[in-house]
């Protein structure tokens, strides 16, 4: 497991780079192979901000959190984390049976396309250009993602149709899915 420690705003000091890396090092147990942990850690007026980003077999876990002191801003981080990586440990162990992520993954890239037309500033226009990695996964593990990611959708390949969904967040805490026809 390599983990990266960036500075931000802040002078870098080894003792505070050891103790992230001291930290973050107690989640290896959960994760197998090599997984590029990173880092950053930054002050912002009075707040310490930690945030950590990596993935597990395609899927992103990140976590981001803010204390008076930066040592406590990485314990509440690494605890986050450890926390998501448990528990997307345990629900691929209940799927037992099933093929293994690894496995049933087929990096299938989409491009979400730009419109070039001449238009006036008053109608909007597309801002920003994002590829996208769309995974097979059953509509569970796409709610998964969704929450390890924070976002408020997911678009997926449904392994038992093989079409584009998107699994969202509804305002009432439940999910729905958009099934294309």
């Amino acid at each position: 497991m390599q983990i990266n420690v960036v500075f931000r705003h802040m002078d870098q000091s080894d003792a505070v780079k050891d103790y992230a890396i001291e930290k973050l090092s107690k989640i290896k147990k959960y994760l197998d192979g090599p997984i590029d942990v990173n880092v950053v850690l930054s002050v912002e007026k009075i707040r310490q901000i930690a945030e950590v980003k990596f993935t597990i077999s395609g899927f992103v876990v990140k976590g981001k959190e803010e204390a008076g002191d930066m040592y406590a801003a990485i314990d509440m981080v690494a605890s986050k984390i450890s926390r998501q990586v448990q528990r997307y440990k345990g629900r691929l162990r209940q799927k037992k049976g099933l093929p293994g992520i690894d496995e049933s993954l087929s990096n299938v890239p989409v491009d979400v396309l730009s419109v070039d037309h001449d238009v006036d500033e008053s109608t909007p226009k597309l801002i920003k250009k994002s590829n996208l990695l769309v995974k097979p996964m059953s509509p569970d593990e796409a709610i998964m993602q969704l929450n390890l990611m924070g976002n408020n959708f997911h678009v997926f390949r449904d392994e038992s149709s093989d079409r584009i969904n998107v699994v969202y967040r509804r305002d009432d805490g439940h999910y729905g899915l958009i099934e294309p026809q």
